[in-house]
């Protein structure tokens, strides 16, 4: 287990074991910031001598997974759960919306005034959503990280099973 460190300015340092971080509470030279994950903020300046860490987010449909590496050891991982309830939402908000309008049987139709139809690479917002996520939990992470890696993958399941497709093969 690890206690993960800000320095004074609010800048992530390496983390610590709990003994030091316990030691450092009791003299008063460091103070309680997030219980979760475990944090604690210094309380006079130190040297930011911090070691390069390396975060790798394998990114899925329903979940993200996280692991941050340093000096060859585990520093933090977990998973992502994203929301999957979104496109229902959004189909529900468009037939009320549907709904409402033909009850206000006076008022003309209207479609091509959406400005998201009209805009080039726009993303769905349920895949919007999830990226977003991805993006505020790595800002929330308390390590001093230099690199992230992404790891994006597309299989092809059909390929597996036969490497020689080509074309109309995959149809047969």
């Amino acid at each position: 287990m690890l206690v993960y460190v800000i320095n004074k300015n609010g800048k992530p340092l390496m983390p610590c074991k709990p003994a030091k971080a316990r030691k450092l509470l009791r003299v008063e030279k460091a103070k309680i910031v997030n219980r979760c994950p475990f944090t604690i903020k210094l309380q006079w300046d130190c040297e930011e001598n911090v070691q390069p860490i390396t975060l790798g987010i394998d990114k899925g449909s329903h979940h993200t997974g996280l692991c941050s590496v340093g000096n060859e050891k585990i520093l933090l991982s977990g998973i992502i759960n994203h929301r999957t309830d979104i496109k229902d939402k959004m189909t529900a908000r468009r037939g009320n919306r549907r709904q409402r309008r033909t009850r206000k049987w006076y008022r003309p139709k209207r479609v091509l005034n959406r400005a998201t139809s009209k805009r080039s690479g726009r993303l769905p917002p349920s895949l919007f959503a999830n990226a977003e996520e991805v993006i505020r939990v790595v800002h929330q992470i308390p390590l001093p990280l230099n690199k992230i890696v992404v790891e994006d993958v597309q299989v092809d399941i059909a390929r597996l099973n036969n490497p020689d497709l080509l074309g109309i093969e995959y149809q047969q």
